[in-house]
């Protein structure tokens, strides 16, 4: 799917483990905001969102509870794999997701590989995540080109939003080149966004720990998204990527990350 493909329908699912409210309120607002239709995905491991209600009573309810009408689709299948593929079946560029992390092991996994299967972004909200709705989407930035991959999806969601964003580049402090890399690419999505009209901060630190700054930056900033590309290089690794899954009680924005073929600036 490409990555400049304007939004068209939000899909959302819950899992069994996590409270539903917070990621259900996030999804009713996102499709307000955007006008888009919403579809809540039943998978063998979904939360029953109908609590064992007649389907067309329960969006009956919805729809005066939420002034919103919901599409269902049910699917057997494991949480994860059974939502990409129903996202790509539908061509949804926007999945909400309440779920668990996925921890990492001794042969990889984790986040990364989980959020791999989809060619859409994700709204990822935690066990812990508070939903609230955004004032401002942290973006960072490290020194690999394709962190640009962001730009188009954080324009998007904080235009619909009307939020601000705070570019946050971040790099390895004893790596000059890296450093040099991560303020051209900071200066490129500061202009990026404002060439947009959304109001933009910049910000550029150096540090061995990514995440940290990350997490701390979205309590500044609070109530926030944190943008996040599942990349495996550069600063924002896939251990940094892990641990922001796993510490952040924001909004995760995630831009599964996609080997690009051919030249030119990423994400423009």
């Amino acid at each position: 799917m490409p990555m400049e493909k304007k939004t068209t329908r939000i899909l959302f699912s819950i899992d069994k483990h996590v409270p539903s409210e917070h990621t259900l309120e996030a999804a009713v607002y996102i499709s307000k905001k955007s006008n888009l239709s919403l579809t809540y995905v039943q998978t063998s491991d979904s939360f029953d969102i109908t609590n064992g209600q007649n389907l067309s009573d329960f969006q009956s309810e919805f729809k005066r509870k939420y002034f919103k009408d919901l599409e269902y689709i049910k699917q057997e299948g494991p949480f994860w794999k059974t939502l990409a593929k129903v996202a790509d079946d539908q061509d949804c560029n926007m999945v909400v997701v309440g779920a668990n992390v996925v921890k990492s092991g001794f042969l990889g996994g984790g986040m990364a590989s989980t959020v791999d299967p989809f060619r859409s972004a994700l709204l990822y909200l935690n066990a812990t995540t508070q939903w609230a709705a955004p004032k401002t989407i942290v973006m960072p930035l490290d020194g690999q080109s394709e962190t640009r991959q962001k730009f188009y999806r954080v324009s998007e969601w904080a235009q619909i939003t009307k939020s601000n964003v705070h570019v946050l580049g971040v790099s390895s402090p004893s790596d000059k080149e890296d450093i040099r890399y991560v303020h051209a690419y900071s200066l490129q999505g500061q202009t990026y966004m404002e060439e947009r009209k959304i109001k933009t901060s910049i910000e550029e630190a150096a540090s061995k720990d990514c995440a940290e700054i990350i997490i701390n930056r979205s309590q500044d900033f609070s109530p926030c998204w944190i943008s996040a590309l599942s990349n495996t290089e550069g600063v924002f690794k896939t251990s940094a990527f892990q641990k922001v899954c796993e510490k952040a009680t924001s909004p995760i924005l995630i831009m599964p990350f996609k080997e690009i073929s051919g030249m030119g600036g990423v994400g423009y």
